[in-house]
Protein backbone atom coordinates (compact mmCIF):
# COMPACT_ATOMS: atom_id res chain seq x y z
CA UNK A 1 0.00 0.00 0.00
CA UNK A 2 1.08 3.59 -0.79
CA UNK A 3 1.25 6.34 1.09
CA UNK A 4 -1.63 7.12 2.88
CA UNK A 5 -3.85 10.61 2.23
CA UNK A 6 -7.23 11.44 3.38
CA UNK A 7 -8.61 10.95 -0.68
CA UNK A 8 -7.37 7.19 -0.66
CA UNK A 9 -9.34 6.69 2.70
CA UNK A 10 -12.20 8.41 1.19
CA UNK A 11 -12.28 6.28 -1.98
CA UNK A 12 -11.90 3.73 -0.19
CA UNK A 13 -14.72 4.32 2.53
CA UNK A 14 -16.70 4.95 -0.54
CA UNK A 15 -16.08 1.78 -1.96
CA UNK A 16 -17.21 -0.11 1.45
CA UNK A 17 -20.20 2.15 1.65
CA UNK A 18 -21.21 1.28 -1.71
CA UNK A 19 -20.49 -2.68 -0.76
CA UNK A 20 -22.00 -2.28 3.46
CA UNK A 21 -23.75 0.95 3.71
CA UNK A 22 -23.11 3.84 5.69
CA UNK A 23 -24.58 2.22 8.86
CA UNK A 24 -22.58 -0.55 8.58
CA UNK A 25 -19.28 0.68 7.33
CA UNK A 26 -16.82 1.24 10.61
CA UNK A 27 -13.31 2.43 10.94
CA UNK A 28 -11.92 -0.51 11.55
CA UNK A 29 -13.62 -1.91 8.27
CA UNK A 30 -11.91 0.76 6.38
CA UNK A 31 -8.62 0.17 8.37
CA UNK A 32 -8.39 -3.29 7.21
CA UNK A 33 -9.47 -2.88 3.80
CA UNK A 34 -6.41 -0.04 3.68
CA UNK A 35 -3.66 -2.53 5.58
CA UNK A 36 -3.28 0.12 8.51
CA UNK A 37 -4.33 0.79 12.02
CA UNK A 38 -7.22 2.02 13.05
CA UNK A 39 -5.33 5.05 14.80
CA UNK A 40 -4.04 5.60 11.40
CA UNK A 41 -6.76 7.00 10.42
CA UNK A 42 -7.08 10.10 13.17
CA UNK A 43 -3.63 11.12 11.18
CA UNK A 44 -6.30 12.45 8.73
CA UNK A 45 -9.95 12.34 10.22
CA UNK A 46 -10.90 13.25 13.48
CA UNK A 47 -13.42 10.68 13.83
CA UNK A 48 -16.12 8.52 11.50
CA UNK A 49 -18.55 11.30 11.78
CA UNK A 50 -15.31 13.88 10.05
CA UNK A 51 -15.01 11.09 7.32
CA UNK A 52 -18.28 10.53 6.42
CA UNK A 53 -18.88 14.72 6.12
CA UNK A 54 -15.62 15.40 4.17
CA UNK A 55 -16.77 12.20 1.85
CA UNK A 56 -20.43 13.72 0.97
CA UNK A 57 -19.03 16.79 1.33
CA UNK A 58 -16.68 15.77 -2.02
CA UNK A 59 -19.60 13.72 -3.22
CA UNK A 60 -21.92 16.77 -3.35
CA UNK A 61 -19.36 19.32 -4.66
CA UNK A 62 -18.36 16.63 -7.68
CA UNK A 63 -22.00 15.48 -8.23
CA UNK A 64 -22.89 19.63 -8.54
CA UNK A 65 -20.01 20.82 -10.72
CA UNK A 66 -22.02 21.45 -14.12
CA UNK A 67 -24.27 23.78 -11.70
CA UNK A 68 -21.72 26.21 -10.34
CA UNK A 69 -19.37 26.05 -13.33
CA UNK A 70 -22.71 26.95 -15.48
CA UNK A 71 -22.71 30.72 -16.56
CA UNK A 72 -25.25 33.01 -18.26
CA UNK A 73 -25.91 33.00 -22.21
CA UNK A 74 -27.17 36.54 -23.75
CA UNK A 75 -30.62 35.60 -23.78
CA UNK A 76 -32.65 37.09 -20.73
CA UNK A 77 -32.33 37.07 -17.13
CA UNK A 78 -35.91 34.79 -17.04
CA UNK A 79 -34.52 32.04 -19.65
CA UNK A 80 -31.13 32.29 -17.65
CA UNK A 81 -33.16 30.88 -14.94
CA UNK A 82 -34.95 29.02 -15.94
CA UNK A 83 -32.39 27.11 -17.73
CA UNK A 84 -30.62 26.80 -14.56
CA UNK A 85 -33.24 25.80 -12.78
CA UNK A 86 -34.38 22.80 -14.97
CA UNK A 87 -30.22 21.85 -15.27
CA UNK A 88 -30.69 21.97 -10.85
CA UNK A 89 -34.00 19.80 -11.59
CA UNK A 90 -32.20 17.26 -13.96
CA UNK A 91 -28.65 17.09 -12.41
CA UNK A 92 -30.69 15.85 -9.17
CA UNK A 93 -32.79 13.47 -11.20
CA UNK A 94 -30.12 12.13 -13.46
CA UNK A 95 -28.18 11.28 -9.82
CA UNK A 96 -31.01 9.11 -8.79
CA UNK A 97 -31.74 7.09 -11.86
CA UNK A 98 -27.67 6.39 -12.08
CA UNK A 99 -27.33 4.94 -9.17
CA UNK A 100 -30.80 4.73 -6.56
CA UNK A 101 -28.79 3.43 -3.56
CA UNK A 102 -25.33 5.59 -3.47
CA UNK A 103 -28.16 8.49 -4.47
CA UNK A 104 -29.98 7.78 -1.23
CA UNK A 105 -27.24 6.96 1.07
CA UNK A 106 -25.20 10.18 0.35
CA UNK A 107 -28.68 12.34 -0.17
CA UNK A 108 -29.57 11.03 3.63
CA UNK A 109 -26.87 11.50 4.98
CA UNK A 110 -26.53 14.96 3.84
CA UNK A 111 -30.26 15.61 4.97
CA UNK A 112 -29.45 14.72 8.42
CA UNK A 113 -26.48 17.04 8.42
CA UNK A 114 -27.87 20.78 9.55
CA UNK A 115 -24.50 22.06 8.04
CA UNK A 116 -24.02 20.48 4.76
CA UNK A 117 -27.54 21.46 3.61
CA UNK A 118 -27.10 24.75 5.13
CA UNK A 119 -23.92 25.57 3.31
CA UNK A 120 -25.56 23.16 -0.15
CA UNK A 121 -29.00 25.70 0.57
CA UNK A 122 -26.66 28.88 0.34
CA UNK A 123 -24.30 28.06 -2.43
CA UNK A 124 -27.28 27.10 -4.81
CA UNK A 125 -29.15 30.75 -3.52
CA UNK A 126 -26.02 32.64 -4.21
CA UNK A 127 -26.35 30.90 -7.79
CA UNK A 128 -29.71 32.01 -8.27
CA UNK A 129 -28.80 35.46 -7.12
CA UNK A 130 -25.89 35.36 -9.27
CA UNK A 131 -27.98 34.68 -12.24
CA UNK A 132 -30.77 37.23 -11.33
CA UNK A 133 -28.95 40.07 -9.75
CA UNK A 134 -32.04 39.11 -7.12
CA UNK A 135 -30.65 39.40 -3.27
CA UNK A 136 -30.05 36.18 -1.31
CA UNK A 137 -33.30 36.35 0.16
CA UNK A 138 -34.77 35.65 -2.70
CA UNK A 139 -32.85 33.43 -4.44
CA UNK A 140 -33.65 31.27 -1.01
CA UNK A 141 -37.41 31.88 -2.14
CA UNK A 142 -36.77 30.79 -5.34
CA UNK A 143 -34.78 27.77 -4.41
CA UNK A 144 -37.50 26.88 -1.85
CA UNK A 145 -40.17 27.55 -4.43
CA UNK A 146 -38.33 24.73 -6.66
CA UNK A 147 -38.16 21.96 -3.34
CA UNK A 148 -39.96 19.14 -5.47
CA UNK A 149 -37.56 19.22 -7.87
CA UNK A 150 -34.49 19.10 -6.08
CA UNK A 151 -34.47 17.86 -2.74
CA UNK A 152 -33.80 14.04 -2.57
CA UNK A 153 -37.39 13.67 -0.01
CA UNK A 154 -38.87 13.68 -3.89
CA UNK A 155 -36.89 11.67 -5.81
CA UNK A 156 -39.62 8.65 -6.37
CA UNK A 157 -41.59 11.45 -7.94
CA UNK A 158 -39.24 12.54 -10.44
CA UNK A 159 -40.51 9.73 -13.12
CA UNK A 160 -44.12 10.91 -13.40
CA UNK A 161 -44.98 12.07 -16.51
CA UNK A 162 -46.40 15.88 -16.00
CA UNK A 163 -42.79 16.41 -14.58
CA UNK A 164 -41.32 18.58 -17.01
CA UNK A 165 -45.42 20.42 -17.07
CA UNK A 166 -44.89 21.07 -13.60
CA UNK A 167 -41.96 22.29 -13.65
CA UNK A 168 -42.65 25.08 -16.25
CA UNK A 169 -46.29 25.50 -14.26
CA UNK A 170 -43.84 26.09 -11.32
CA UNK A 171 -41.80 28.48 -12.99
CA UNK A 172 -44.23 30.55 -14.21
CA UNK A 173 -45.41 31.69 -10.84
CA UNK A 174 -42.11 33.26 -10.06
CA UNK A 175 -43.15 37.38 -11.58
CA UNK A 176 -39.56 37.74 -12.37
CA UNK A 177 -39.55 41.43 -14.25
CA UNK A 178 -36.27 41.52 -14.99
CA UNK A 179 -34.88 40.24 -18.64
Amino acid sequence: MGKLTQELILDTTEKLIYEFGMDKTTLNDIAKRLNVSHPALYKHFLNKEELFQKLAWRWLEETSKNLFNWTKSTISTRQNLHDWLWLLASTKKTLFEKDQRMFSLYTDYIENNEELITIHLRHLAEKVSEITGLDEGKGKAIITAFIYFHNPYFANQWDRPNYKVLFEDTFCLLDITIS
